[in-house]
């Protein structure tokens, strides 16, 4: 990674992405070889007057020793580290940093999905406090992409490397503009506006329509239209991804029904699941299949209750740079900013108005979904269409052929 873009970088993570400040402490996670890269956004948190910068770093292949090798009764265990260090990140008020980009993509390819579903759910439960904190922006936390030389390979092709992948990634993020830092915020405000006009509408449901795809999402009376940017209760603005160009909602899980074919592939545990199927009934996931992974997608829907229930509904213009550059990045973060998309597992607290306040019995009796995982998949394409219903039962185009009207 050039040394200019690696101050850009971190420049862009710490003050658009955290907000860090005099006290900030700050959490980072990613793989070996981000090492540098996170010691520079180490260097610039401190200079910002972080008060401690604690780096864990992700060991993809030891993951698939213990999906592989642990004995079958230690594979619902968590340990009690795992759970006080989820719960002290929250009580001080950790700053979350997280860069995807795997240096092992097929790491988990092959590997016993039931297996997988044990030890993801356990160690779910144990983190549960940093979960919540992070739906609720109760803590700043922001995602972001960071190259390697095998995801580079992945996802340009054999020939590719780290250095190609992140002249891509620069333009992306956005990183490539004489002021990155106000492009950025000048892109979060377009896009709070248009969830603010997404609001005034006062929708009730969702109907999307493409090949393949006939889905009806209900919103509540509660759902709220979010994006771009989040505010903690301390005041902190942070943008929880870099890349965004989603205006999203919370919908109430109860009124979702029809069929949807995911338009993109994903990786659940790992595994690449491609051509994907869904039917909802009453709010449920009733059928499931795929032309790949399809495993891996029935043993996820299977981890929770919550889990074949929807939590996350977002609308996205095809017409924005990721979708616009045609590459299937192999990465949610990125992908999901491509497309439409509708999320299965946990909603996000602030787009339900007052669930910030509720326990999770009556988030779910209100039509809000509870659950320990949350995976993303990509329903939109240049063909689809995207009606709103309001109250009134008036019918509003809000996107034709992949774009906003």
């Amino acid at each position: 990674m050039k040394e200019s873009l690696k101050r850009i970088f971190a420049a862009v993570a710490l003050d658009v992405g955290l907000g860090v400040r005099e006290g900030t402490k700050l959490r980072m996670v990613g793989a070996m070889p981000h090492r540098e890269l996170m010691h520079a956004i180490a260097r610039g948190a401190y200079e910002r007057g972080a008060s401690l910068v604690d780096i864990q770093y992700d060991d993809q292949q030891l993951a698939r020793i213990r999906a592989d090798e642990s004995r079958d009764e230690y594979l619902d265990e968590a340990t009690l580290l795992l759970e006080r260090e989820s719960d002290v990140l929250v009580a001080e008020r950790w700053s979350y940093l997280r860069l995807v980009g795997d240096e092992e993509p097929d790491a988990m390819e092959g590997a016993d999905q039931a297996r997988l579903t044990r030890i993801q759910r356990a160690r779910g439960k144990a983190v549960v406090a940093l979960r919540s904190a992070r739906m609720a922006s109760r803590i700043a936390w922001c995602v972001m992409p960071a190259a390697t030389d095998a995801w580079a390979r992945k996802s340009l092709g054999p020939g590719a490397d780290s250095e190609e992948l992140w002249d891509i990634l620069a333009t992306i993020l956005r990183l490539d503009r004489p002021d990155p830092a106000a492009e950025l915020r000048a892109h979060v405000e377009s896009i709070q506006a248009r969830s603010s006009a997404l609001d005034s509408l006062g929708l009730r449901e969702l109907h999307f329509e493409g090949p393949g795809t006939d889905l009806r999402v209900s919103l509540a009376n509660e759902s709220r239209w979010l994006g771009g940017a989040d505010k903690t209760p301390d005041g902190e603005v942070f943008m929880p991804n870099i890349p965004t160009e989603e205006t999203f909602s919370t919908p109430d899980f109860r009124g979702t029904e029809g069929r949807a074919v995911m338009t993109r592939p994903v990786r659940i545990h790992g595994s690449l699941v491609e051509g994907g199927h869904l039917r909802f009934d009453g709010g449920r996931v009733v059928e499931a299949s795929a032309d790949r992974g399809a495993e891996a997608l029935r043993t996820f829907l299977d981890t929770d209750e919550g889990s074949r229930r929807l939590g996350e509904v977002a609308l996205v213009d095809s017409a924005n740079p990721i979708g616009k550059s045609g590459i299937v990045f192999d990465s949610p973060l990125i992908d999901e900013n491509a497309a439409c998309h509708i999320a299965l597992g946990c909603g996000y607290d602030p787009g339900f108005e007052g669930a910030q306040a509720w326990s999770d019995a009556e988030k779910t009796t209100r039509g809000f979904n509870v659950s320990l995982v949350h995976e993303d998949l990509m329903i939109g394409s240049p063909q689809m269409d995207v009606t709103g219903l309001d109250f009134s039962g008036r019918r509003i185009p809000l996107i034709r052929g992949g774009s906003f009207v």
